[in-house]
């Protein structure tokens, strides 16, 4: 790594799990080391805790040992600013510019790429969350640019988070906001019962994970019905595109069910205007799945090298810098 180059996110960004665990990145990526827990602490004392400093002091000296180095696409590519454009410090002033809320995990479906069935709050859950909303969530936005919603559950699917975004945006009218969802709710109704206008929007995320409904049917129960709706979705934010440019990524983990779909998932994307990303699975917990199915990125897979052989499709290549570092090592 050039010695002028470090990464910028345990200065500027956090994100909130539901247990309250607050990470200063992917905890997948820097080996769950959390720097403290939003839900027993003030915000203050999290953000400049201990473990927030000590981190950053490592960071500040180019000591990635907290980090995958594998793991992580930004260290094994070296996607990172140079040093001296920031003014960063172990112990920061400002609240962060990027806020990351994954900890609810209410949705409308069951993806098997991340649970084993509907997951909804109950009306404690839901009460105790929408508590927190004014005394917790708000205020640690207010520094923001970016509030990305939500990695964990549904952003339009979850009661809790289409509040949440009601407020933010009517609290915080600069504050953007980047969307992570499966895409079946993410269309005009949604935008407009949220107050959410194209302005508003930083990014889109659209986890899919198949290239026709029939596939998609195997990776979310009754998903041959959904499907055309996502893809409907998708040419309504093509044209929304054209009074504000905002991205859109459509995301794909790959598995047995899936990956001979890769080329056409590409196709896709190019048809909407999407940016196509491709992620490898690398949870352990996941006792719901036959992990004949879901890991076939490991070489020991018996699917594996066809896995390999379509990663080698031409059309495939040409978006090799949009894999995650385990498969882009296949296709180089």
């Amino acid at each position: 790594m050039e010695n002028n180059k470090f990464c910028t996110r345990p200065f500027e960004e956090l994100e909130i799990h539901n247990t309250g665990e607050v990470y200063a990145c992917c905890p997948n990526w820097n080996k769950f080391y959390s720097i403290g827990n939003i839900f027993t602490d003030s915000f203050e004392n999290v953000w400049n805790s201990d473990k927030a400093i000590e981190l950053r002091k490592r960071i500040l000296n180019f000591d990635y040992s907290l980090c995958d180095k594998e793991g992580c696409a930004y260290l094994k590519q070296n996607f990172f600013p140079s040093k001296y454009e920031l003014n960063c410090t172990p112990v920061m002033n400002n609240y962060p510019l990027t806020v990351k809320f994954v900890y609810d995990y209410e949705c409308n479906i069951a993806c098997k790429i991340c649970r084993d069935r509907m997951k909804r709050l109950s009306d404690e859950e839901l009460n105790l969350l929408n508590s927190k909303i004014d005394t917790f969530f708000l205020p640690m936005l207010k520094n923001a640019k970016v509030l990305i919603i939500n990695a964990y559950g549904d952003p339009f699917g979850s009661r809790h988070s289409r509040l949440v975004v009601q407020k933010a945006a009517k609290m915080y009218p600069d504050l953007k906001f980047d969307f992570h969802t499966n895409g079946i709710l993410c269309d005009e109704t949604h935008f407009k019962n949220m107050n959410i206008t194209p302005d508003k929007i930083e990014k889109i995320r659209i986890s899919i994970h198949a290239a026709t409904a029939k596939t998609y049917g195997k990776i979310v129960p009754n998903g041959e019905i959904y499907f055309p709706k996502i893809i409907e979705n998708l040419k309504y934010l093509q044209n929304l595109r054209q009074t504000n440019n905002f991205p859109v990524y459509i995301h794909f983990v790959v598995c047995a069910d899936n990956f001979e779909e890769i080329p056409a998932f590409i196709d896709i994307a190019e048809e909407v205007g999407a940016v196509p990303h491709f992620w490898e699975y690398r949870q352990e917990n996941c006792a719901w799945q036959n992990p004949e199915n879901l890991y076939v990125s490991r070489k020991d897979h018996p699917l594996h090298q066809k896995l390999v052989k379509v990663l080698q499709h031409p059309n495939v290549k040409r978006y090799k810098d949009n894999f995650s570092p385990v498969l882009y090592d296949e296709i180089i």
